[in-house]
């Protein structure tokens, strides 16, 4: 395997660098006098100086002494400063869009790809082209500790006619969304203008136009403004500019080329191209260098790397001794067994409250029966719901409207007057998916159902009529779980620590996007999992400013904790670990959390660890042995280059890249370029002080690793496994769709407090 990565070369252990004092008006003004040839940033109490162009003998600063790994950040900004400034002097026809990460367009036409297809009054003026993004990195993989630079590909517009521009052709620019461009001081022709969303034109004078903004109306000069680069508004323009069907094509062009731009062999191809254009010349290395004698060269080859640890399949167990086991396929194993708690699994006759139209109750009929009953020889799916999950019986009782206004869907719901059900089928239009989140029938469904504590099930129109095995398997998953059952579990590695797996999910509640939008309050939600997989329970933190949201995280952890002890028994002296599945690390916030946590419960021995789960991020990993594999029932492949799932490698002792979709996975070769997931464990930052914390952190990457995979085949939407851990995934559905919900009326959250927080009606 290959990875992204470039390693920086650096021959020396320490290193020689002029400094100062820091004072806020000495560094402004030596960044005036001397920016042409000078970086001056400042780390701590001190501006550090880099001579890159200037007269050897101009002296600036005092010399001092710093070590390449133990001043790792002085080091690095040394590093990005000298590589920006070699970057501009080699190639001064280029103008960086931003310093760090450092991002520049691809200046080939081959890589505009619209190009072609553009009015030649258009072209270079709209463009869809290359990105290229440069980042470093401080790693330690193989246990060597090394600087190395990560390089990126993707495509972005580029719309370079301001608005003054698009007032002169006649284009209406009233209600447009827009840019505020402006120029970096003493900046001009060295880095791109900074760009802003600040929000849309409601008027214009002249050359001024007035514009919504966060702040209230705002006035601008036109050809300080640029309509937002979305497919949307760029859409439009080519509309106006060309015709409906020209824009039409040319959008379609850049859908049509989406596996061919993205397609794995291509991106590694054209990474390799970059880095030999950028760390090579003639085919020598090329060597970053100051006048203080600060210098490096680039590895100009992807760095190989190899499999860090054996990540396994789980196994999945089907009953309480664990003598019942599958090891590959969980769905096998629900055919042979039945789920796991199928003994004293309490809703054994479940009472299903239908819904559909009129016109469709045949189709629909149909499909509840083949739901209930199984298909006749289908290979997954012969038993259906009723024997493959072990239940007595299923109640389906069907409920027609005339039409699919909201109100008929509620008046059924509202004036049900059996017994409550357990679970509601509602047949609705894929119509609905166009609807705003407020007025969306599909949300206000779900809430009255969800505030009355009956889990929901939608099925769209399309679906019923069109329905096979695959997609009765997966609805039969999820009706089950959100019933409140466990279809499987794993197996749990023997140890004296009694641990919880905890999911921490959010949700940014926000008016819109421009510029000093309100984006401060969150929705937070917390869910429990035992080492084995099982469902323990949610807990919603209450909507609430970000910077109260970690003291509501605070008690929602306590009250938690204190049901989850008394329910397993928890002994006084009890080890408890608890690994935190957290969406983004807060600077130390979430580690006072804890530590107040733990004095909270001072009778346990509690350990724990923070791990991150992400998806955005600048590393990816290339297996160019990997020949791709033919989709079924076709000749085209897919997954070329990319690694077999379960490869990984630690970049460091906190870090490690896991691919989770491989060729075998990728449900198309439209996919592209898919990229693995970056764990981290995280631990406090800077000079961090509360007491002994560091005795209290879990750092065994092995195993959580190990764990996080593990718990991406426990999804229970599917039976295929995931990207995302159930932990982060549970969470960010019920985060999500409480975000979403949360404008409706009559809807009260408290409600999933009681009767649903153990069942997964968020699936």
């Amino acid at each position: 395997m290959q990875l992204n990565y470039f390693p920086i070369q650096i021959d020396f252990e320490k290193y020689q660098v002029f400094t100062e004092p820091y004072v806020d008006d000495r560094l402004i003004q030596l960044r005036k006098l001397h920016n042409v040839t000078h970086s001056f940033f400042r780390n701590g109490d001190a501006i550090y100086i880099s001579n890159k162009d200037g007269d050897e003998n101009q002296i600036i600063g005092t010399i001092t002494e710093r070590r390449t790994y133990e001043d790792k950040e002085i080091t690095a900004s040394l590093i990005k400063h000298l590589f920006f400034r070699t970057f501009r002097d080699r190639f001064p026809h280029y103008t960086p869009v931003d310093f760090y990460p450092f991002r520049f367009f691809s200046g080939q036409t081959k890589d505009d790809i619209i190009y072609d297809a553009l009015p030649l009054n258009l072209q270079n003026r709209i463009a869809y082209k290359k990105l290229i993004e440069v980042q470093l990195r401080l790693t330690n993989i193989d246990n060597k500790l090394q600087f190395g630079f990560f390089i990126t590909i993707r495509r972005n517009w580029i719309f370079n006619k301001n608005c003054a521009e698009l007032n002169e052709e006649g284009y209406n620019i009233i209600g447009v969304e827009v840019l505020h461009s402006e120029p970096f001081e003493g900046l001009n022709n060295i880095l791109a203008p900074n760009e802003e969303f600040i929000g849309v034109i409601q008027n214009k004078v002249g050359n001024i136009a007035q514009v919504q903004t966060n702040e209230g109306i705002k006035k601008f000069d036109l050809n300080e403004l640029f309509i937002r680069k979305t497919k949307f508004n760029i859409g439009n323009y080519l509309a106006f500019a060309t015709s409906q069907q020209k824009s039409d094509e040319i959008l379609n062009i850049i859908e049509n080329k989406r596996s061919e731009i993205y397609n794995a062999k291509k991106v590694y191809s054209e990474i390799s191209n970059i880095a030999k254009y950028l760390f090579s010349e003639n085919g020598q290395p090329v060597l970053f260098q100051n006048k203080d004698g600060f210098c490096f060269s680039v590895d100009s080859k992807l760095k190989s790397v190899s499999n860090t640890m054996e990540l396994k399949i789980p196994t999945f167990i089907f009953d309480y001794a664990g003598t019942k086991t599958q090891n590959s396929n969980p769905d096998q194993g629900l055919i042979n067994y039945g789920p796991y708690d199928s003994i004293n699994f309490d809703i054994k006759t479940p009472n299903i409250i239908c819904i559909c139209n009129r016109i469709n109750r045949g189709y629909f009929a149909g499909f509840l029966s083949s739901l209930k009953d199984g298909i006749p020889n289908s290979k997954y799916f012969q038993k259906g719901l009723l024997k493959k999950y072990d239940l007595q019986d299923i109640v389906f009782d069907i409920k027609e409207i005339q039409t699919n206004n909201v109100e008929e869907y509620l008046q059924i719901i509202s004036s049900y007057d059996e017994n409550k059900p357990h679970l509601a089928i509602i047949e609705i239009p894929r119509s609905f998916r166009k609807y705003e989140d407020k007025l969306n029938p599909y949300y206000r469904i779900k809430a009255k159902l969800l505030s009355l504590e009956i889990p929901v099930q939608f099925i769209t129109s399309e679906i019923i009529k069109q329905y096979n095995e695959f997609i009765l398997n997966s609805v039969a998953l999820q009706i089950y779980a959100k019933l409140g059952g466990t279809p499987w579990v794993l197996p749990t590695q023997r140890s004296v620590d009694r641990e919880i797996i905890i999911g921490i999910g959010h949700s940014w509640i926000r008016s819109n996007f421009y510029k000093g939008a309100e984006n401060n309050r969150v929705v937070g939600i917390t869910t429990f999992l035992s080492s084995d997989g099982q469902y323990l329970l949610s807990d919603k933190v209450k909507d609430a400013s970000f910077e109260n949201y970690f003291e509501e995280l605070l008690k929602s952890l306590q009250n938690s904790i204190k049901r989850l002890s008394f329910e397993q028994g928890w002994a006084e002296g009890d080890t408890i670990r608890l690994i935190f599945h957290i969406f983004k690390p807060i600077k130390n916030t979430e580690f006072d959390v804890v530590c107040q946590l733990i004095k909270e419960f001072p009778e346990y021995k509690i350990r724990f660890a923070f791990v991150t789960i992400a998806k955005i991020h600048p590393f990816l990993i290339f297996d160019i042995n990997q020949v791709g594999i033919k989709k079924y029932g076709s000749n085209q492949l897919k997954g070329e280059y990319i690694p077999n799932r379960a490869s990984n490698i630690f970049l460091d002792n906190e870090t490690c890249l896991v691919q989770m979709f491989g060729a075998s996975e990728l449900k198309t070769a439209k996919h592209g370029m898919s990229s693995p997931i970056l764990i981290r464990i995280r631990t406090p930052q800077g000079k961090y002080d509360n007491g002994n914390i560091k005795d209290f952190l879990f750092y065994d990457l092995n195993y959580i690793t190990q764990q996080i995979f593990s718990f991406t085949y426990l999804s229970w939407r599917s039976f295929l496994a995931g990207e995302q851990p159930a932990t982060m995934l549970y969470s960010d559905l019920i985060s999500s769709l409480l975000n979403k919900m949360r404008n409706i009326e009559g809807w009260d959250a408290d409600k999933l407090n009681y009767g649903l927080k153990r069942k997964k009606w968020f699936l």
